[in-house]
């Protein structure tokens, strides 16, 4: 176990070397030991770095590759190809002290328990924190399994065991239509001028939190470059939010929108309402006042009618009025 000095920075440091060969392959690897270490500390930690080499050599132990490496790999690889790579990458980042050390194949514990933490209001040390709706902690899960399966794919795991991650079900059943005094009551309460603006063009527009942020303003509308669906798209100004689209200009990302929001909503009174609530909202403006479900469907930019379909009882719900109708008496 050679351990040398050298000179770094104009400090004394330890640097241990291992040179060998185990099993007719040669095993090399350098170390730089921590600063401030004692010589019989050197020798303690070289020696189970040395016995951890010839474990993993002699087949007696595997390699432990961790959810941390396996996103590094996948970020580094495949982020040109993704349409949302900053917000990705930025959630990742955002999550990275949770995941970073963890065994890649040992996931089912360490996911529920992951669960549990993103769900709870209080950080580890006690601090208060903002809690994770379901939908958005199995955003974030499987853009750790993508990761995972990816690093199967290539060969830097030997199995895949994702199947074994707890992802919290996601019921799509909820329907909430803040209509506009809700919205308004909720604007009215929240602090922050540009989240005041973005809370009431998501209503007039239908837009997604991210999409008006970025959105661009045109003599035609809100030009959105690339959407969710990967088409160049265009949304027309409300009148009453014509004077917000020309004077406003965001420069607030989306956990300061989702921070102020959630203060803005409680004091409001509707706690349970969320930002994404308004563009259904705005769809059910729409479909009240008589337009049709293909036009709703792109005016909120759906790729597929399936999208639109969860509206579609709204519609029902017109067709039942107009039903109760015949037989009605006649106007002379």
């Amino acid at each position: 176990m050679p351990i040398e000095t050298f000179t770094k920075a104009g400090r004394k440091r330890l640097r241990w070397t291992f040179n060998r060969i185990i099993s007719g392959q040669r095993v090399r690897q350098t170390k730089i030991l921590p600063a401030g270490i004692s010589t019989a500390e050197a020798d303690s930690l070289a020696r189970s770095w040395e016995a951890e080499i010839y474990a993993l050599a002699t087949g007696q132990r595997k390699e432990v590759v961790t959810i941390g490496e396996c996103v590094k790999l996948h970020v580094a690889d495949k982020c040109a190809e993704w349409k949302d790579a900053s917000a990705r990458i930025g959630i990742l980042e955002k999550w990275a002290p949770e995941y970073k050390d963890q065994d890649a194949t040992d996931l089912h514990e360490w996911s529920k328990q992951l669960v549990g933490y993103m769900r709870a209001k209080k950080t580890h040390d006690g601090k208060p924190k903002r809690s994770l709706a379901d939908s958005s902690i199995r955003n974030v899960l499987a853009y750790l399994r993508a990761a995972i399966k990816y690093a199967f794919k290539v060969g830097k795991i030997a199995e895949d065991k994702t199947a074994r991650m707890a992802m919290p079900t996601v019921s799509n059943e909820r329907h909430h239509y803040p209509d506009r005094r809700e919205m308004l009551r909720i604007a009215m309460k929240c602090r922050n001028r540009q989240v005041r603006a973005a809370i009431r063009i998501a209503f007039y527009s239908g837009m997604r939190k991210a999409e008006i942020l970025r959105a661009k303003r045109t003599k035609k509308g809100f030009l959105l470059e690339d959407t969710k669906n990967g088409e160049r798209r265009i949304i027309p100004i409300h009148p009453r939010i014509a004077v917000l689209a020309r004077k406003i200009r965001f420069t607030i990302d989306e956990e300061k929108v989702s921070d102020q929001w959630d203060i803005a909503r409680e004091l409001a009174g509707y706690p349970e309402t969320r930002f994404h609530d308004l563009r259904h909202g705005a769809a059910s403006e729409m479909i009240n006042s008589g337009v049709d479900l293909y036009t709703v469907g792109a005016v909120l930019g759906h790729m597929s009618p399936a999208s639109t379909r969860r509206y579609s009882h709204l519609v029902t719900d017109k067709l039942a009025e107009a039903v109760g109708k015949i037989g009605g008496k006649k106007r002379k």
